[in-house]
């Protein structure tokens, strides 16, 4: 008897050379889609990540390699558990990692659970990611194509998610997964890469989108420079530590986003780009991978958000489930609501949320 399992079809190329290689290794196939569709066209028109366009690719992929599909309605608990809670961390002057919470909280938990109702034995997803098991314990390493690692936005997956996913991608690069795709007719094959934000809206910041989205009132406020006021904003929710462009504030010299406080509205501006710099921040809510803290002795790296580096760490646990970081070299606008990932080597041991630099 083939071994059932269920494919997550995002109508990318990955997903979809995913099930192609499924196919290939004789499993029986069943491809699912997850619906994140806001219902207002105002909403729905600026999402990234459930067009018709992914739809119709989903479809044409489905009939191609002859399989069943299904599509899963799930845009109250996205709003719920993703939407919401983001933009009230927007609200409160952080940058969250929606992402994180999604795959975790939606993706791989509503995907698991259909596998399971349906008698699959595993979840294949086309996330550059690579999954190993040890003595009974679930590793995930990064993948081979480190340009295209994804393992960062995987940091939640507990190890009862871990047990029932695999990645098929996750040991081949960009290049060999698209000529897969053009082997085999694939419409994705050449299709671009998918964006990193759920919603864009031209012109508009994520965080404006997502208070939009979920009515909430704006925290208007100062700029400060030095203690002196040099310009208003219309609310803590457009801006992050770091930021440079879009402040509006004549200086004389670039100004970046060095502070934000949400109770009184300010936000604090620097001219000199090193006093950005943090050696040491805290980790919220941090979630160790195999289910229990690991040595912490010896080798660490600490990844501060998806495009930057893991650079040497050390890591004090807080006994409160948080964590003091020490980064080896100071790290530039380390910004609140981001995940930090924690490395050894290749290794995901875990991660949590960022809450305040030093």
């Amino acid at each position: 008897m083939k071994e059932k399992v269920i494919v997550a079809l995002s109508g990318g190329v990955d997903s979809s050379v995913a099930a192609v290689l499924a196919q290939q290794a004789g499993c029986e196939v069943i491809g699912v889609t997850l619906r994140l569709k806001h219902p207002d066209p105002e909403f729905s028109v600026a999402q990234l990540c459930a067009s018709k366009n992914d739809e119709a690719a989903v479809e044409s992929i489905c009939a191609k390699l002859g399989i069943e599909h299904h599509y899963l309605e799930l845009f109250p608990e996205f709003e719920c558990k993703v939407l919401r809670p983001a933009a009230q961390e927007y609200a409160r002057g952080r940058t969250p990692n929606p992402c994180c919470e999604c795959n975790y909280r939606i993706k791989f938990g509503k995907l698991v659970e259909f596998a399971r109702s349906a008698g699959a034995a595993k979840v294949l997803t086309g996330h550059y990611a690579k999954l190993s098991e040890h003595g009974g314990v679930y590793e995930l390493r990064r993948g081979d194509d480190l340009k295209k690692d994804q393992s960062y936005f995987l940091y939640r997956l507990d190890q009862a998610i871990l047990s029932m996913v695999r990645f098929p991608v996750g040991a081949m690069d960009k290049g060999k997964v698209r000529r897969i795709a053009a082997e085999y007719g694939l419409v994705t094959s050449d299709k671009p890469d998918s964006q990193d934000a759920c919603f864009q809206v031209p012109g508009e910041s994520f965080g404006e989108t997502l208070r939009r989205l979920e009515k909430l009132p704006r925290r208007p406020g100062l700029f400060r420079y030095q203690g002196r006021i040099v310009g208003r904003h219309n609310g803590v929710h457009e801006f992050t530590i770091g930021q440079r462009k879009g402040l509006n504030v004549a200086l004389g010299v670039p100004a970046y986003v060095a502070g934000i406080d949400p109770e009184s509205g300010d936000i604090r501006l620097e001219t000199e780009p090193e006093r950005l710099l943090a050696s040491r921040f805290t980790v919220e809510r941090v979630s160790w991978q195999s289910g229990r803290a690991p040595d912490l002795s010896g080798e660490l790296e600490v990844q501060i958000r998806y495009r930057s580096r893991a650079v040497p760490c050390r890591v004090e646990p807080d006994g409160a489930g948080g964590a003091a970081v020490f980064p080896a070299v100071p790290q530039r606008a380390v910004t609140p609501g981001q995940a930090a990932v924690f490395y050894r080597g290749d290794l995901l041991l875990g991660g949590g949320v960022i809450g305040h630099a030093d």
